[in-house]
C-alpha cells in the first residue's frame, strides 16, 4: 500500500451510470494484534478531476500528427456518450449527442467528410465520429501544437440540434504536431560585418551573425570556418589564445565567439559554412573592419586674452582631445615658438603639456609683447599608439570695450555714433589716455565719416578717439541696395589702442533697415508758418571771421509748432536729432540748422551717389503743395510788415558797418524753438505785442554805466533783415520805466 502497488480498476462500464458507488471489505492484523473487518467505500463518477485527466467525456484523448499532415480524429479519440447516462434509461434511446465548435484550430482545419467546419456551420453528432470520424488537418507551418474548443449535450433526434443555453459540457481537443525538417537554414543578419578596434577583442554576438532554422534548435545549426581571417582570429571565450574552426549559432546566442585582432591596421574576412545537417550548406563571406587607434580634438576654441592683462588660463574649455586606444595619455608638445609670449605652468617656461595639465588649469599663456594684438600656438598631439600634428590654437587680445549688440539703422540717414553705440571708458580709466581706433576693414553698404572741427565738412574716418565718438564727431552713413530685401548686416572691423597696453581688434556689427515712408515733418496747420533758404543758418568753427550782409534788414516769422517723427534718432535728411553736446557742456537754447549742402564731405573724400528711396510720383505733389505754401507764407508776412512800418517810428539810424563779434560756444542742435516775448517801449509803436522767432544765444556784457550790450558768434546773426524790422531792433537800450524790465 505504502508503495503504491494496490490499484482499483471499474469495469461493467454500461451497466454504471453517471454516478455509482463501490465499496470492499477488509480486516488487518499484525499478531498477536488483528482488526476487525472495515469497509472501503468507492465513488465512481464522471464529475471527479483526477490529476492530469480534466475531461468529463468517456475519450478526450487529444491526437498527434506531423507537420504538414492530417490525423483522424475517431471514437476511441473523441467520445462523449457517456452524457447519455445522465438521462432516465427510458429516455436515452430518443437522444443522441451533438457536438459544437466554439473555437477553430490556429494552424488547421477540421474536416467532416468533403466539409469543413466553420463557424456558419460549427456542428457534428457522436454518430459521425462512430461512424465515420472527422478529420484534422494540418497547413504545414512551423507550429508544435494546436487545438480546438467544443461544446457537447445530449440532444432530443426529433428536435433540431440547438446548443442549449445551459446543461452542456465545454472542453478543449489538444493536437500534437511532429516537426518535419523541410525548410533549409536561412540567414537573418542583413550586412556580415564587424567592426574592431586595432588590436583590441570583440564579441561576435548575434546582431552580427544570426542563421535561423524553425526545423532546427540553434544547437544543432553549425558553422565551419574554410578560410581563416587575415587580421586575427576566431576563439572560444573559455580559451581566447587558441583559435577555432567550428561553432554552432548557440555559441554565438549565448556571446561565446569572440574576435582577436591581431593589431595590424588592415581589414580582413573569413569564409565559411553553415548548415543544420539535412540540407545543402550555406557559403558567405564575414567582413572585418578595423579601425585604426586615433586621437581626436574634442575642443578647439581661440583663447581670449582681455586687453590690459598679460596671463590667461588655458583649459579644457578652449583645448581638449580624446582618443579610443588603450592608453588614455595625452601630450602635447609645441611645435613651434610663440612669437609674442610663452607657456607657463606653475611659473617654469615649458614647451609640452598634458591633458590633465588643461583639466585641472595648471597651463597659462603669458604676452610679453604688448604691442601685438595676436599669436599662435602650433602644437601636436600624440599617445603610445597614435599621433595627431599641423594643430593650431589662435591666441586674441579681447578689446575692453562695450559694444551694442542690435545696432539698427535707417538706410542713407546717417547716424551718429554714441557712447551707447562703441565705449571704451573703461579702458580710457585704466590707461589714463584716450583710447585710438584705427579702422582696418571699412563698413562695405556705407561710410564711415567724421565731422571736420565740429563743422558741416565731412572727412572719411579712418583713425578716432573714444572723445570724437562722445563728441558726437563720428558718424555712419549707409547707401546700401535693399532691393529684395528688407535687412542688411554690415559691420567695421578697427584696431583699438591705448597707452600701455597691448592692441585688440574689434568690430561693430549693424543693421541697415529702410527708412519709415512716414519720416516727414509735419506741422500743425492753425500757425502760420515761414520757411526758406535764407532761414537755414550754416555754421563753420574753422573759420576765423564771417561776412554779415552791410544792409541790415528786418523779418519776421511766425513758426508753428513743429512734430518730427523719429528713426533711430535721425530726420530723414540725413542729420542726427538727438541732443549733442557743446564745447563747454553746457546746453544751449539755440539749434543750428545745417543745409543740406553743407552736409556734404569734403572735395578729398570719395562720395557715393544717393538715390532716392522715395518716388517720384509722391515727391513731385508734396514739393509742389509746400513750395506754394512757402510762397503764399511770405507773401502774407510782407504785406504784414509793409502796414506796421507806416505805424512804427524809427528807433536808431540804420549803420552800414557792423563789427562781428567773437563766437559764442557751439550752439546745441536743441529740439525745443525757444520764445521770447518783446514788449515795445514806446506807446506809438504799433508792433504787436508778441514775436516769435528764432534766438541765438549770446552773451550779456553788462556794466554800472552802460545798458547791456548783446554779443553774438558771427554765425548766429542774422542775414538778409529787412529794413523795416531793423526799426523795430535796438542797438542801444533805453532807460527802464516803472515796472518794466529786461527780458
Amino acid at each position: 500500500v505504502s508503495e503504491r502497488l494496490i490499484l482499483y480498476q471499474h469495469v461493467d462500464r454500461e451497466n454504471t451510470g453517471w454516478t455509482a458507488e463501490d465499496s470492499f471489505t477488509f480486516t488487518a492484523s499484525s499478531p498477536p494484534a488483528a482488526l476487525g473487518p472495515a469497509e472501503f467505500r468507492i465513488t465512481i463518477s464522471y464529475e471527479i478531476n483526477e490529476p492530469g485527466w480534466q475531461s468529463r467525456l468517456l475519450a478526450n484523448t487529444g491526437a498527434a500528427v506531423k507537420e504538414g499532415d492530417k490525423v483522424l480524429i475517431d471514437q476511441s479519440k473523441l467520445d462523449a456518450s457517456n452524457l447519455l447516462l445522465k438521462l432516465p434509461e427510458s429516455q436515452r434511446s430518443s437522444y443522441e449527442i451533438w457536438f459544437q465548435v466554439t473555437s477553430l484550430p490556429h494552424h488547421g482545419t477540421i474536416m467532416v467528410g468533403d466539409r469543413n467546419i466553420t463557424k456558419r456551420k460549427p456542428n457534428f453528432s457522436q454518430y459521425i465520429i462512430n461512424k465515420f470520424g472527422i478529420t484534422y488537418l494540418h497547413d504545414d507551418s512551423e507550429s508544435l501544437a494546436d487545438n480546438f474548443t467544443f461544446a457537447v449535450w445530449p440532444n432530443q433526434k426529433s428536435k433540431p440540434a440547438t446548443k442549449p443555453e445551459a446543461d452542456f459540457l465545454e472542453e478543449m481537443f489538444n493536437i500534437t504536431v511532429s516537426p518535419v525538417n523541410d525548410q533549409a537554414p536561412e540567414l537573418k543578419t542583413k550586412e556580415l560585418r564587424l567592426k574592431v578596434l586595432q588590436g583590441n577583442r570583440l564579441v561576435l554576438g548575434p546582431e552580427n551573425l544570426k542563421v535561423e532554422d524553425l526545423d532546427s534548435p540553434p544547437e544543432e545549426i553549425r558553422y565551419m570556418i574554410i578560410r581563416n581571417p587575415n587580421n586575427g582570429f576566431l576563439s572560444m571565450a573559455h580559451h581566447p589564445d587558441t583559435p577555432v574552426h567550428h561553432f554552432t549559432q548557440a555559441d554565438v546566442d549565448n556571446s561565446q565567439v569572440w574576435f582577436i585582432q591581431d593589431g595590424s591596421p588592415s581589414s580582413g574576412v573569413f569564409y565559411f559554412s553553415v548548415t543544420d545537417g539535412q540540407h545543402r550548406p550555406l557559403y558567405k563571406l564575414f567582413h572585418l573592419d578595423v579601425i585604426p587607434i586615433s586621437i581626436t580634438l574634442v575642443n578647439l576654441t581661440d583663447l581670449l586674452l582681455p586687453q590690459g592683462q598679460t596671463t590667461v588660463r588655458i583649459t579644457n574649455a578652449h583645448l581638449s582631445a580624446m582618443t579610443n586606444g588603450r592608453s588614455p595619455q595625452i601630450t602635447y608638445k609645441v611645435t613651434w615658438p610663440l612669437q609674442h609670449g610663452c607657456l607657463l605652468i606653475e611659473n617654469q617656461v615649458v614647451i609640452s603639456f598634458g591633458q590633465e595639465d588643461l583639466d585641472s588649469g595648471r597651463l597659462s599663456y603669458h604676452m610679453t609683447n604688448l604691442t601685438a594684438s595676436d599669436d599662435q600656438l602650433q602644437f601636436s598631439l600624440f599617445t603610445s599608439e597614435s599621433n595627431l600634428t599641423g594643430q593650431t590654437l589662435s591666441i586674441r587680445v579681447q578689446p575692453l570695450l562695450r559694444i551694442m549688440s542690435n545696432l539698427t539703422i535707417a538706410n542713407r540717414v546717417a547716424h551718429t555714433l554714441r557712447r551707447k553705440d562703441l565705449d571704451a571708458t573703461e579702458l580710457a580709466n585704466r590707461t589714463n589716455s584716450d583710447p585710438k581706433f584705427e579702422v582696418t576693414e571699412p563698413p562695405v553698404h556705407g561710410r564711415l565719416v567724421r565731422r571736420v572741427s565740429r563743422g558741416p565738412m565731412m572727412e572719411d574716418a579712418t583713425l578716432f578717439t573714444q572723445r570724437d565718438i562722445d563728441q558726437g564727431l563720428l558718424m555712419l552713413d549707409p547707401h546700401a541696395n535693399l532691393t529684395g530685401t528688407n535687412v542688411l548686416n554690415d559691420s567695421f572691423t578697427f584696431l583699438l589702442r591705448a597707452d600701455h597696453v597691448q592692441p585688440a581688434i574689434g568690430y561693430l556689427p549693424f543693421t541697415i533697415v529702410p527708412p519709415n515712408p512716414l519720416l516727414l515733418q509735419t506741422f500743425t496747420p492753425d500757425v502760420s508758418l515761414l520757411v526758406t533758404v535764407d532761414n537755414l543758418m550754416t555754421s563753420d568753427l574753422s573759420q576765423e571771421k564771417s561776412l554779415v550782409s552791410s544792409r541790415p534788414t528786418t523779418q519776421t516769422e511766425t513758426l508753428g509748432k513743429q512734430t518730427q517723427t523719429r528713426w533711430q534718432e535721425a530726420d530723414p535728411w540725413g542729420r542726427h536729432s538727438g541732443r549733442e553736446p557743446t564745447m563747454d557742456g553746457k546746453p544751449s537754447s539755440t539749434r543750428v540748422i545745417w543745409p543740406s549742402d553743407a552736409m556734404k564731405a569734403s572735395p578729398g573724400a570719395p562720395t557715393q551717389p544717393r538715390e532716392t528711396s522715395y518716388s517720384l510720383v509722391v515727391i513731385v505733389p508734396v514739393a509742389a503743395v509746400v513750395c506754394l505754401l512757402i510762397v503764399t507764407a511770405v507773401a502774407f508776412c510782407v504785406w504784414l510788415l509793409g502796414q506796421k512800418v507806416e505805424k512804427a517810428k524809427p528807433l536808431i539810424k540804420p549803420q552800414t558797418n557792423l563789427e562781428p563779434t567773437p563766437p559764442c560756444p557751439r550752439p546745441e542742435r536743441g529740439i525745443t524753438v525757444p520764445t521770447v516775448t518783446v514788449t515795445p517801449l514806446l506807446k506809438g509803436s504799433s508792433s504787436p505785442p508778441v514775436s516769435l522767432f528764432r534766438a541765438p544765444q549770446c552773451e550779456q556784457m553788462a556794466s554800472p554805466v552802460t545798458e547791456p550790450v548783446e554779443k553774438c558768434g558771427p554765425w548766429e546773426t542774422w542775414v538778409n533783415l529787412d529794413p523795416d524790422m531793423v526799426k523795430l531792433c535796438r542797438q542801444t537800450n533805453p532807460m527802464l520805466k516803472h515796472k518794466q524790465y529786461w527780458v
